[in-house]
């Protein structure tokens, strides 16, 4: 038997502080944390070359769950007045986090934006549990703490690194880029790397990026239906690992943005 249950939407400010959105107690019979799916929006009209690029994390003072921090599929902004804002398919987030049937713990959600916006955006958390206990190793999630600029130039730009301890498989690999004030007709089309000297081998992992497609005119929108997430990768590697990102951007543009990416891995 499986259910759901929310932390329902809160304000993250218009700055780049971590917010609380509040505290949920599982049931007492759950034995399984199964996922967890972010839902967000602006809480007002989407200022113009100002993209919502959100994280997503979940913490515990009484299930060790750590780390959970996610990066969410980006609500890129247009130029103009009335340019259209997509908000991407979210996603669920797999944890297979074992629970103790009969006790209540808590665990908590955090917001936060990489990136100021003027408007600010709303986030909540839903929550899947199950009455079994876990059948697949519980997944983790890190990523770097700060976003990188992309630049202008069609080239390579090195993003931050993450840090895992205690890790065993890669199992996933995700990326965003965040589009700045846009330049009509110019798209977004990008890669992201993920390269460590702790991994079992040097096979390449580079992903692609969803593209954006930027319109025409003074109103232009760059709407973007999708986050970037790649499972199955089963890399292998060292009990503490140093991955360093890569942006490859195919396109040269106008104007800069911002880009991230963010890791899944188990420990057994």
């Amino acid at each position: 038997m499986t259910s759901w249950d929310v932390i329902t939407p809160t304000s993250l400010g218009t700055g780049v502080a971590k917010t609380s959105l509040g505290n949920i107690t599982k049931p007492e019979e759950v034995q399984s944390l199964i996922e967890f799916v972010p839902y967000y929006a602006p809480s007002g009209a989407v200022t113009a070359g100002q993209s919502m690029l959100l994280e997503t994390s979940l913490e515990s003072n009484s299930v060790n769950l750590l780390p959970k921090r996610i990066i969410n599929p980006v609500i890129q902004a247009g130029l103009g007045a009335t340019f259209a804002s997509m908000i991407p398919v979210l996603e669920a987030w797999n944890c297979n986090t074992p629970l103790t049937a009969g006790a209540t713990p808590n665990i908590q959600a955090f917001g936060q934006s990489q990136i100021a916006n003027t408007v600010a955006p709303t986030m909540g958390v839903a929550f899947h549990w199950s009455n079994s206990k876990p059948t697949t190793p519980e997944m983790f999630y890190n990523k770097p703490d700060n976003e990188t600029n992309t630049g202008t130039a069609a080239t390579t730009v090195a993003g931050n690194t993450i840090s895992i301890n205690d890790g065993k498989v890669l199992q996933s690999v995700y990326g965003a880029i965040s589009a700045g004030v846009v330049t009509a007709s110019e798209s977004y089309l990008a890669s992201m790397q993920f390269n460590s000297n702790d991994f079992d081998n040097s096979q390449a992992i580079e992903v692609p990026l969803q593209p954006m497609s930027v319109g025409l005119g003074t109103v232009t929108s760059a709407l973007n239906p999708k986050g970037s997430y790649y499972k199955n990768v089963n890399m292998g590697m060292k009990p503490t690992c140093t991955i360093s990102t890569t942006l490859r951007l195919s396109e040269a543009l106008t104007a800069t943005g911002n880009f991230i990416g963010g890791v899944g891995y188990t420990k057994i």
